[in-house]
């Protein structure tokens, strides 16, 4: 199953923290920041290509734009859940650079014990922004303590050109779309926007658009519309384009889809 981009998530340009006592959902990614503070039980983490089990005492560190999804039976885990805009973090973010993150659950006790107390203080109603982006500055440095990177190639890119890609598709994939006119809306050359999009995402443009497409289509079907109905609104150009993404996505025919589901 793609990933895809949590557009509610990246509309929000403040701060926040949730808490959660089940964990379930589509693999996902957005460009915040994100940390997965487990307080009691335990819960399975896909990050990247990494899969582990977070206990309690233990944070899952979810860099920017990668795919992540946690799961926890209900009742089972007590977590607090904190969202970063990067626009908050530039230090955090430069430090990280073009490095990739190892290993992203952080276990020492030492830095537990600091990250625990900074997040207390994040939750507390009566800090002004100054404080609170110096806890943010702790924390993440902590964090950043405690996490392996490693180099990957350096390449040059407009820092808010993949946020600007995932938007337009998202605004755009019930439409004739292509690599083409995205190009031309955004103002970059194809062979840069494919580039760019493939290095950050893993997947290729059209690709992406296609997994939009279908899991709009999933959600008509939901609607009891008929199959052509779900295809031509989600955007395919026809039934046979749409039977094909769908067998390679999914690896079943809607109407099978829909029995077992």
């Amino acid at each position: 199953m793609q990933a895809t981009f949590h557009i509610k998530r990246d509309r929000i340009h403040q701060f926040h923290i949730e808490h959660y006592k089940r964990l379930d959902g589509p693999l996902h990614f957005h460009s915040h920041i994100e940390l997965l503070l487990v307080l009691q039980g335990t819960a399975e983490i896909w990050i990247g290509d990494e899969h582990r089990t977070v206990s309690g005492g233990q944070l899952a560190v979810v860099p920017s734009y990668r795919p992540h999804h946690f799961y926890a039976e209900t009742d089972t885990v007590t977590c607090t859940d904190l969202f970063i805009p990067t626009h908050l973090c530039p230090e955090f973010m430069e430090k990280i650079g073009n490095q990739s993150v190892g290993t992203p659950v952080i276990t020492a006790a030492d830095a537990m014990e600091r990250i625990c107390h900074t997040v207390s203080e994040l939750e507390r109603e009566d800090l002004n922004d100054l404080e609170q982006t110096g806890y943010i500055h702790l924390l993440l440095g902590t964090v950043l303590r405690k996490l392996t990177l490693q180099s990957v190639p350096q390449q040059t890119q407009d820092d808010s050109l993949p946020a600007k890609m995932l938007f337009y598709i998202h605004e755009h994939y019930k439409e004739e779309i292509s690599v083409a006119t995205m190009a031309q809306a955004l103002g970059y050359s194809q062979n840069h926007l494919s580039k760019c999009f493939r290095s950050c995402f893993h997947i290729g443009i059209n690709r992406y658009v296609n997994t939009m497409r279908l899991r709009y289509a999933v959600e008509l079907m939901q609607e009891h519309k008929s199959i052509t109905e779900c295809a031509l609104e989600s955007g395919f150009a026809s039934l046979r384009t749409f039977y094909r993404a769908f067998a390679a996505e999914y690896d079943c025919a809607p109407k099978d889809y829909l029995k077992n589901n």
